[in-house]
Order: structure tokens, then sequence, then C-alpha cells
């Protein structure tokens, strides 16, 4: 999965920038954007989320931090234009995608760069009904996958422009992922069984590693995108 430190270092900051982070969770890219000397004002549509994040902010003294609970579909700033936005491994969780880039678009400052870190759909439109399947039955907040050239039309509809993109490999302990879920075993076993009785064609581009009819290993595509207000 995408570490923040590469969203930071794609970002390039400028030292003191004012940086809004989308979906913080727990505020990891915020706090890697303060170590590269951004100001960060961080958002998430989970109170929850919020409260955990504040109180790693006071555990660590940190004040160049300013959090909210906030939709990236409603943002709210009373004017104010950020140097930059991030989101790390969010926007396949948001509801409206292209409301949240037209709100996007309009808190950024002429020519600042919008990062995004995400799952992304192949282009082969089986293979990615797969994984939004097994997103779905993991999660129930998850909403859908994009190809690149969705990425590079919803930007450019939503008055942003992609610049530049690299995708990635990512393999993942089956087992970890879904111990990190709250799903019950029967919920589980549905994701294996899912696996399992998957075509070759899904098993071998996600290197689907099954034993004892269980997934324990697979690996999909990750996309890191940098866009600028157009």
């Amino acid at each position: 999965m995408f570490q923040p430190q590469l969203l930071v270092d794609l970002l390039k900051p400028a030292h003191g920038a004012h940086i809004l982070d989308l979906a913080t969770h727990q505020g990891d890219t915020a706090l890697a954007l303060v170590e590269a000397g951004c100001v960060v004002t961080a958002v998430d549509s989970s109170a929850r989320a919020i409260e955990k994040c504040n109180e790693i902010l006071r555990e660590k003294n940190i004040s160049a931090i300013k959090t909210a609970v906030m939709k990236a579909e409603q943002l709210s700033f009373n004017g104010t234009k950020f140097d930059g936005v991030t989101c790390r491994m969010a926007m396949h969780h948001f509801d409206d995608v292209p409301q949240a880039l037209r709100q996007i678009a309009g808190v950024l400052k002429e020519n600042a760069p919008l990062i995004i870190g995400d799952s992304i759909s192949p282009d082969n439109r089986a293979l990615g009904e797969f994984l939004m399947k097994i997103g779905r039955l993991r999660d129930s907040t998850f909403k859908t996958l994009f190809t690149v050239d969705d990425w590079k039309k919803l930007l450019l509809d939503n008055g942003l422009k992609m610049i530049d993109y690299s995708l990635s490999k990512d393999t993942r302990n089956a087992t970890k992922w879904l111990a990190h879920s709250p799903l019950s075993d029967d919920e589980k076993d549905c994701i294996h069984d899912a696996f399992v009785d998957s075509s070759q064609e899904v098993k071998d581009y996600l290197r689907a590693e099954i034993v004892d009819g269980k997934i324990v290993e697979f690996t999909d595509d990750k996309i890191l995108i940098k866009a600028i207000r157009a």
C-alpha cells in the first residue's frame, strides 16, 4: 500500500505550504507533510477518525495540523485556497467522486497540485468488477474503482488535469487484510469462496495464492496521480 511519503515526494511542497489532506483517517499523510515543513488542514468524514487523529497529535505535541470533520464532497473553508491537496487510499470510498473533484478544484490555488494515491481498475472490466466485488464484500463503504482513462476523464470533466501518473503492484497478505476488517467468519468465508470460484484469468492477474480453499496472498494495482487545476 502507498506509504504517505510517496505522496509527499510527488507533491514536492515548498516549506510552509498550506496543504489540505482529505480523508486523513488517523493523520499519517498529514504527519508526513508536517515533517516536510508544511502546514496542514486534515479532514475526514468520520468523527471517530478525527478524534483518534487529534489524540495522536496531542501525544506528539504537533500544532501544525488543524483537523475538521468534513466530507470531500462538501468542502467549506470560507474562501481559503490551498497550495496542494492530498488524498491517500480513500477515493474508492467516496460517495460522489466527481463532486469531490469539483470541490477540490475550487479550493486549490492556480496550478497547485492534487496528489491521489488509490487502488485502480485494470482496463479489463471483468477483472475490475471482481476487484470491486471483493472490495465491497470486505468493506461496505467501498464504492468503485477507476481505470487510468477513467481518471483522466474524471479529472478533466471536473476542473482538473492529470499531468503525471505511475502504476505499481501491491502484494497483500490476505490473512492480515481480512484480520483488519470487522467481518464475521462467515463473511470472510464468502471472500475466500469468491477467490476460489473466480476464473483462471482473475487468479492469474491477481497472482492469487490459494491454499486449502483460502486466499492467502494476492497482488493488485495502485495508481499515484498528480493533477493540477485546469
